[in-house]
């Protein structure tokens, strides 16, 4: 299904019926993009255990747009790079710098 793969901007909703986590799994991971997901489930131990396998940058669970600006924002594959927001938005502010020197 097209909405599957593409980024999406805008009020959308895409229901697709699936048989098995894997299936549900293989969906959500073949998309090139992975911004924000979400997991609506009555199971908190599923919604957790799949929440770690989505690759997205942000994923709610039973609920939409939480977190705030000490959160960490940004997306997966071609989502986006680096992260905006919380204390991981720091290191785009910062050079590491590695200097060897041979002592003998």
């Amino acid at each position: 299904m097209e909405i599957a793969q593409t980024e999406v901007f805008g009020p959308v909703l895409s229901v697709m019926r699936y048989s098995t986590e894997e299936e549900a799994l293989s969906i959500i991971n073949s998309t090139e993009y992975g911004l924000v997901g979400g997991v609506f489930t009555k199971d908190l131990n599923k919604a957790h255990r799949l929440s770690q396998k989505i690759r997205a940058g942000q994923i709610f669970i039973n609920e939409w747009f939480a977190g705030g600006v000490e959160t960490p924002f940004g997306g997966f594959g071609k989502s986006g790079y680096g992260r905006e927001k919380g204390r991981e938005a720091l290191w785009n502010y910062v050079q590491t710098k590695n200097i060897a020197s041979k002592l003998s």
